[in-house]
């Protein structure tokens, strides 16, 4: 894009890195007053807002299914073909949403959900290991995806069909928000949108790199001090501002598919170590999860009080929320030339199953060393902290270090892919009036990149004289506050879709919409 004719969204930038700097400086300042603030709002509004929540995840997952078995998922978000290659385009959304939250979690979830399972079952029960890895399964499977998906369809319907300026979250409310009001609005959008990306990967770093430190630790001896956070951070931000810099099809894409394949060669590696629990307790989870779906979708506890979907559902619909306008801008960023059918089949479907092939590999292995005894993950846990989970299970397979080598290389690569994705997302989210085909400028770019690097630097570092770590929760309950004005946003996006589809194809048949039938408001037919 021609530097002369960027336009930067200044009142946003500026009022978002005033009101992060605040929020860092008092985390490291009272790091323990900060945090247990910022908590006590995040568990009313987990407690308070539980149902609204689980509302807004079952509302995307229906308009989802509208969108991809109505006539309108046969409508192609522009002419052109797509700019990259579907294995290509489906490992960048994957790498990008994950990062090394994927391995993190799929290691140790299941380990809290046996210890304090839902449904009132007892801990360790037979009940409770059998629900874990269905839970997982649900929490980062279809439901989750589908937020993503709701979001991105009108934001990239608008831009490539539509024909409208801007690849940013105002844009996907324009079809409901008059224009007179759009001014005002956007600007606290796009606040938002911002603080709760900073902050949702500023706790992305602050549990990735302590991981790999750990890795590290475990594998050639090395200290698990700041200055190891220090130096991983520095090299992940190097990697990935590299990456952002050249471009996401340079860049981006080829280090995406350079990561599936790690991860891929990573999961099968754990599948050996057990495969036929593995595969017989993948097969059984899925059959449970399907039987237990509805329940899941709406389960909130309220007779018991055990908290369970509170501290789990509620938290991850949440979290899911606050992060999808970054992903919404980044998918529809890379989806243009794909019906609206093979986006959704590509973010729901492909998403879920790569989500239950960690589930199914790591956690099934994890399961079944606590039921042999091969590793004493409870106490494990109890001791060491969660990090040394992960080692531990590494370890134990044949030729360990050689494992725990090859998961830290994993979750490096997806943490720069993340990253990567992040800092493009935020560059195209500040930048006003980019049309289609154009990029944010480059200077943008490494400028969040070196944003997204400070934050949890500082955090790290504050961390060191604290009790139990760094103080992420602050960062962790912003983005379930920020969650609450997105998850408006979500219902915006599909007002906006509804209205957009109807006014420019709702005249046209399906087999018209194959053909390519021009939309209403490209021929001026509103």
């Amino acid at each position: 894009m021609d530097a002369k004719k960027i336009r930067l969204d200044v009142t946003a930038l500026a009022v978002s890195f005033i009101l992060l700097s605040i929020l860092v400086v008092a985390s490291m300042l009272a790091p323990a007053a900060t945090t247990d603030t910022l908590n006590g709002i995040r568990v009313w509004i987990c407690s308070a807002l539980g149902f609204y929540f689980l509302l807004i995840v079952i509302l995307c997952l229906a308009l989802v299914l509208w969108f991809g078995f109505s006539k309108y998922g046969c409508i192609r978000l522009g002419k052109e073909k797509p700019a990259y290659s579907t294995y290509g385009w489906a490992a960048m959304i994957f790498c990008a949403s994950m990062g090394t939250s994927i391995l993190y979690w799929s290691a140790i979830e299941w380990v809290y959900y046996i210890q304090w399972p839902p449904f009132g079952y007892e801990a360790l029960s037979p009940e409770a290991l059998e629900i874990a890895v269905p839970y997982s399964f649900f929490h980062w499977g279809f439901p989750a995806w589908s937020v993503y998906a709701a979001g991105t369809v009108p934001l990239a319907y608008r831009y490539y069909v539509r024909r409208k300026e801007g690849l940013n979250l105002q844009a996907v409310c324009s079809g409901v928000l008059p224009g007179s009001t759009q001014g005002i609005l956007s600007r606290i959008i796009n606040i938002v949108f911002i603080i709760g990306i900073l902050g949702g990967l500023t706790i992305t770093y602050g549990t990735g790199i302590p991981m790999l430190a750990n890795n590290l630790a475990n594998s050639i001896g090395t200290s698990e001090t700041f200055l190891a956070y220090a130096l991983l951070i520095g090299l992940t931000t190097l990697t990935f501002a590299t990456s952002t810099y050249i471009g996401i099809e340079k860049g981006m894409q080829n280090l995406s598919r350079m990561t599936t394949w790690f991860s891929l060669t990573l999961c099968l590696i754990f599948l050996m170590g057990s495969p036929l629990f593995s595969l017989s307790n993948t097969f059984q989870s899925l059959g449970i999860m399907a039987d237990k779906f509805a329940l899941m979708l709406t389960y909130l506890d309220p007779i018991r009080g055990g908290g369970f979907p509170q501290d789990w559902t509620v938290f991850y619909w949440a979290w899911w929320i606050g992060l999808a306008p970054w992903m919404w801008i980044f998918i529809a960023k890379i989806s243009r030339g794909r019906t609206v059918r093979s986006v959704v089949g590509g973010v729901v479907v492909a998403g879920s199953v790569g989500s239950f092939l960690f589930f199914g590999t790591i956690s099934n292995y994890g399961l079944h060393a606590h039921l042999t005894g091969a590793v004493d993950i409870v106490q494990t846990m109890a001791d060491q902290g969660v990090s040394q989970i992960i080692s531990e299970l590494s370890l134990s397979l044949p030729l360990g270090k050689a494992v725990l080598a090859l998961w830290f290389i994993s979750g490096f690569l997806l943490l720069v892919t993340t990253m990567d994705s992040a800092t493009y997302t935020l560059a195209e989210a500040s930048t006003l009036g980019l049309k289609v085909g154009e990029d944010p400028a480059r200077n943008l770019r490494l400028f969040w990149a070196v944003m997204l690097a400070v934050a949890p630097l500082c955090l790290l570092y504050a961390g060191q004289s604290i009790p139990g770590g760094t103080p992420l929760g602050g960062l962790q309950a912003m983005l379930i506050i920020t969650a609450v004005p997105v998850s408006i946003t979500i219902l915006f996006a599909m007002i906006s879709a509804h209205r957009w589809f109807t006014e420019d194809f709702g005249r046209y048949t399906r087999e018209e919409i194959i053909a390519g039938a021009e939309p209403a408001s490209v021929i001026g037919k509103e």
